[in-house]
């Protein structure tokens, strides 16, 4: 066994070299993507909304182009002309222009995947509009004195290229007050909010050829229900599993509660995770045991309608259980215990199990950018229904916001002329007079392009952020605008 302070195995966990699809080309492994301009980037992902009228697709393009420019501001702040902001307030206002229906195309080309190995990560969050009093429709949030809406939504993960694809489904719910003694039976009859993870498998629906999708979910879609959706979608699954206490079926068909197969477990390996220390708890080293076991999940007791009518009578899966030993006294040591469709009879195999599941933080990431970046709860408009199509704008722009950060951490060697447009390259230049702008790599663009918005670029600052990329990014569409006035860039779509 090879030890290593991060927790990583040397050597044995690279990444396998794909078959690099047609159109693109491959540097190490990892094939080298084309950056667009904004303006292209907005015809590309909204031109073909079916609006039910060619004037409003044209018009939310130029919202979203407006949006994209000054992210973080308000419509109003966004669409400065008085009639720039009432176009936009009337697009909202119209029947046709939805959630769903402004999210499609971009949904319908995510899920386009060239042949490839990709992570499905989901996730809720709140979107609270508790200071928009006026707004009415909402549900509510926490312990009811909030209002707003949730969002679950599902990113793919292209695990090659190690890039945000874009959102390949998501969904809008209102959480209400459960009605007073509601039996277990009442409430398995209603939706819950644990159907829509099962829900936007569906909704996602199965990969294309060539591909595997795998769905990465956190302990809210650990219920019998959601199995279901996963085992009819096509796909693989690596969920956290919440009910430990739950009864399953050994590989010998013996019911057990999941807590205890691990005493069962076939150990594969262990690893050494350095931990920094936390409020109360001092740093350590943690030694981690890996094993795992095969276990069968049958229907609960009580079923919902769905699970009653889907035809699943049970789910065979493998059980990843990541588990501290000899931790300290008084500490709580680290268990994870991961359900997952995968194959796992190897550590290698385990190994990418766990770090497949630790991707999940880009959905969190993700949601940060569409909160924080793109101000989602800042706005207000009337109605939640005129809300939700505006959220569905918010969050595809939200994914050209944050795919900034990981474009080009792995194109090290790739040069940036001929992938980023020639445009940017010239203000980079203007804004960075003293930087030999011709021979950096696609790397090295983003870097710099970080340093325009505050990322120092010291040897112990790690990687610039998509808040300091982007706030460098701003500064040179300005001198973009500026260079397009005065005629130095034709006033055209640029790629």
């Amino acid at each position: 066994m090879i030890w290593l302070p991060t927790g990583r195995i040397v050597g044995s966990l690279l990444p396998r070299t794909p078959t690099c699809p047609s159109g693109l080309r491959s540097f190490n492994g990892v094939y080298s993507m084309k950056v667009v301009d904004n303006e292209t980037w907005v015809m590309d992902q909204f031109s073909s909304c079916e609006l039910k009228h060619k004037k409003r697709t044209e018009r939310l393009q130029t919202v979203a182009s407006n949006m994209l420019a000054c992210p973080e501001a308000s419509l109003p702040g966004q669409n400065t002309q008085w009639k720039d902001l009432k176009a936009a307030y009337r697009l909202f206002d119209r029947p046709e222009v939805t959630h769903a229906a402004v999210c499609q195309p971009h949904w319908e080309k995510t899920r386009a995947t060239r042949p490839g190995r990709y992570l499905m990560i989901s996730d809720t969050t709140d979107v609270d509009h508790y200071s928009h009093q006026a707004t009415t429709g909402l549900g509510m949030l926490g312990d009811g004195k909030g209002r707003g809406m949730q969002l679950h939504s599902c990113l793919a993960y292209d695990c090659h290229n190690q890039k945000i694809v874009g959102q390949a489904g998501a969904m809008l719910f209102y959480r209400s007050k459960a009605p007073k003694n509601e039996s277990r039976t009442q409430r398995l009859k209603r939706t819950r909010e644990g159907c829509y993870w099962g829900e936007v498998v569906d909704q996602v629906g199965p990969p294309p050829e060539g591909s595997q999708w795998i769905h990465v979910f956190d302990r809210g879609a650990d219920n019998f229900e959601s199995f279901c959706h996963l085992a009819q979608s096509g796909c693989d699954w690596i969920v956290r599993a919440a009910q430990l206490h739950r009864n399953v079926l050994d590989h010998e068909g013996e019911t057990k509660k999941l807590c205890d197969i691990v005493d069962d477990a076939q150990l594969l390996g262990s690893y050494e995770l350095n931990l920094r220390s936390r409020p109360g708890v001092a740093a350590r080293t943690a030694k981690i045991n890996v094993s795992v076991a095969t276990v069968t999940f049958v229907p609960p007791a009580h079923r919902s309608p769905y699970v009653k009518q889907c035809g699943v009578d049970e789910v065979s899966m493998r059980v990843v259980f990541v588990q501290e030993v000899d931790a300290p006294k008084g500490v709580t040591p680290i268990r994870w215990v991961l359900l997952t469709s995968l194959a796992v009879e190897t550590f290698e195999d385990a190994w990418q199990v766990i770090e497949d599941y630790e991707h999940r933080w880009l959905i969190e990431e993700y949601h940060k950018v569409i909160k924080s970046g793109c101000s989602i709860e800042q706005h207000a408009l009337r109605t939640a229904d005129r809300l939700e199509a505006l959220i569905g704008l918010i969050s595809v722009i939200g994914i050209r916001l944050f795919e900034l950060k990981l474009l080009g951490r792995t194109e090290y060697k790739t040069k940036a002329n001929g992938r980023v447009p020639s445009s940017w390259t010239k203000c980079l230049a203007i804004l960075r007079p003293n930087l030999k702008v011709q021979g950096l790599t696609v790397y090295e663009f983003f870097r710099e392009l970080g340093k325009l918005g505050g990322f120092l670029g010291r040897k112990s600052d790690g990687e610039p952020g998509w808040q300091t990329i982007w706030r460098g990014y701003r500064k040179m569409q300005s001198l973009l605008d500026a260079m397009k006035l005065t005629g130095q860039i034709k006033d055209e779509i640029r790629g």
